[in-house]
């Protein structure tokens, strides 16, 4: 008996059985780790924007790294964010933090071994230090902004990237107690008042501290803004109001006015010719960002809110 099913229907319906089998029993995996807190209640660490007060020596990794094929590699990288990447002047007696460490199954350092393949990773007891026997610096490490990056690989090859943000990525910031030091006396409760159409109300000082590897200033920067950007990059969830500057930064090709005293800015005093002004269509909330710089290139940072009535 002569089959019913013509040859070319045949292939048809061959093809589609080997197609629809395929992609069910041999499924193909192309998604990235997944980079995660630990818990709920707790996020990565370092996390967005945290800010190391002077008395700390060094910050806490903890994350969770996962993927349903295994996880083969997971990068930490930690560099300095005072200049977009670039090298500005570095004073000799300062150092920058600069970490890189990868974790894996074939770490020669038992602090980065990891199982082989394993589904769920996570990195909850290790210390990146600035000071003491396991200090990742050999001098004092600069006072600023850092940047940290995790990123992961599975072990059929995927990455995590900038791209799809499935890299942890965020700014940092180190203080020191010889960094200059930024004085607002005018802020209630962390936060600044100010009202629309009238200029604003910053009283204040920035100047050098009585730290032996204190040095004057260099550069100070004020921006009002509608966010707080944590990498100074323009354009980037930001939009600017109003900015001032005086001195030369080390870092940026930034500058103003020169500063009249190398050991302290008057704010009030400095911005009583050309005071912020706050417009009539500003939003509620705003942010003000001030940098200050010394001259051997430590960076303090201060960021707070104004609430516009």
């Amino acid at each position: 008996m002569k089959s019913s099913i013509k040859p070319h229907l045949f292939s048809i319906a061959c093809l589609f059985v080997t197609f629809a089998c395929g992609d069910s029993e041999n499924p193909t995996d192309l998604q990235s780790p997944e980079i995660s807190a630990i818990s709920a209640s707790s996020p990565i660490q370092p996390s967005v924007g945290q800010v190391f007060t002077p008395t700390m020596s060094s910050l806490p990794v903890s994350l969770k790294v996962s993927d349903p094929t295994g996880v083969k590699e997971i990068l930490l990288d930690i560099h300095g964010g005072f200049d977009g990447h670039s090298h500005g002047r570095l004073n000799a007696s300062f150092e920058r933090l600069t970490v890189r460490k990868i974790f894996s199954a074939t770490a020669t350092d038992p602090s980065l071994k990891i199982a082989e393949g394993a589904r769920e990773v996570i990195i909850d007891d290790l210390e990146v230090s600035w000071l003491g026997a396991n200090s990742s610096v050999s001098s004092n490490v600069i006072a600023g902004p850092y940047h940290i990056t995790i990123s992961a690989t599975d072990m059929l090859g995927n990455q995590t990237s900038f791209v799809d943000a499935s890299n942890y990525h965020t700014t940092f910031y180190i203080k020191r107690p010889y960094a200059p030091v930024i004085a607002i006396q005018n802020i209630v409760g962390n936060t600044l008042s100010a009202k629309k159409g009238q200029p604003l109300n910053l009283s204040g000082t920035v100047g050098i501290g009585d730290h032996p590897l204190s040095s004057q200033l260099a550069f100070v920067w004020i921006r009002l803004a509608s966010e707080d950007n944590l990498d100074e990059k323009d354009g980037k969830a930001e939009i600017l109001i109003s900015e001032h500057m005086w001195g030369k930064s080390n870092w940026r090709p930034l500058s103003g006015p020169s500063i009249a005293s190398p050991d302290q800015l008057n704010l009030a005093t400095s911005m009583s010719q050309n005071p912020i002004q706050i417009p009539s269509s500003a939003p509620q909330n705003l942010v003000l960002i001030i940098w200050a710089e010394d001259v051997t290139g430590n960076v303090s940072r201060l960021a707070f809110p104004v609430k516009v009535d």
